[in-house]
């Protein structure tokens, strides 16, 4: 196996505190967050509670907020910061040019 990186989206495309939903090149989804200190993370599109789609959430700091019951994730890891049990999948994220790349492991 190795590490493969796969662009999604331009810096550009997302200003500093806003999110964007891509694609990968297998059609799973994900979205793009760039926090208000430019960095860039990436998580699964949904809330794991009820499947909002969490590009329609806040992003504050380095949380993005459900809109539909608040529940609150850190984009960096994952974790549910207001509730136990629900965490999202993060993914591996650089920025190259500004090119922003997935990183998956593939055969």
């Amino acid at each position: 196996m190795r590490k493969v990186y796969h662009e999604v989206a331009r810096l550009a495309d997302i200003a500093p505190g806003e999110c964007l939903t891509a694609r990968l090149d297998d059609g799973e989804e994900c979205v793009v967050f760039r926090t208000r200190d430019d960095r860039v993370h990436a998580t699964g599109p949904l809330c794991p509670h009820q499947n909002e789609p969490l590009d329609l959430g806040h992003l504050e700091g380095n949380e993005v907020i459900c809109r539909r019951h608040h529940l609150r994730f850190d984009i960096r890891t994952g974790d549910c910061t207001n509730a136990g049990g629900y965490s999202l999948r993060v993914f591996e994220v650089k920025v190259e040019d500004g090119a922003i790349l997935i990183g998956r492991w593939e055969d």
